[in-house]
This record gives C-alpha cells, sequence and structure tokens, in this order.
C-alpha cells in the first residue's frame, strides 16, 4: 500500500504581511495601469507582479485582471509555468 506524503499546511499570513502584499499589490496594479496609458511603458510585468501578490491575500481579485483581453493571455501563461507549478506532471520528480 502506497502512502501519499501528507502536506503540511501553509501558515496564514500575519496582517502585516497582508497590508504589505496588498500595497504592493496595488502599486503595482496602479504602476501597470499608467502603463497602458503611456507609451513604451509595459504593463504586462506589473500586473503579473500585481495578481502574485494579490493572490496571497485577495484571490478573488485576480479573476477580473485575468479576463483582460490585452494582458490576461500572458498573466495566465506566467502562472501555469513550470517553476509555479502549473505545468508539473503527477509521478514525475522535480529537476
Amino acid at each position: 500500500m502506497d502512502r501519499k506524503p501528507v502536506r503540511k499546511p501553509r501558515r496564514s499570513l500575519t496582517r502585516a504581511e497582508r497590508w504589505v502584499l496588498d500595497g504592493l499589490g496595488g502599486a503595482l496594479l496602479a504602476t501597470g495601469a499608467v502603463g497602458a496609458v503611456v507609451p513604451g511603458m509595459p504593463t504586462t510585468v506589473f500586473w503579473i507582479g500585481a495578481v502574485l501578490c494579490f493572490l496571497k491575500t485577495r484571490p478573488h481579485a485576480v479573476r477580473p485582471m485575468l479576463r483582460v483581453p490585452v494582458v490576461g493571455p500572458a498573466i495566465r501563461w506566467f502562472l501555469r509555468w513550470r517553476p509555479f507549478g502549473g505545468g508539473r506532471r503527477k509521478g514525475k520528480p522535480l529537476p
């Protein structure tokens, strides 16, 4: 009988950690919004950072960002990228 390894539950974030991640995510989101208007300034990079911050604190706020037709597919691709666990196959060890 094979037993699956038991994962330890993640510790919850402290209030200060939530505030820092929310503030950083908000700043990155605002900078990306400015980048959508100002020519030559990137948008996607800042919104990817905001998504990574908001996934920890406000996962429900990420869905509208993924629906934006211009940057949404790039953000989804980044989240499915292998180093973040998106393309991992079961049964295959990590390199």
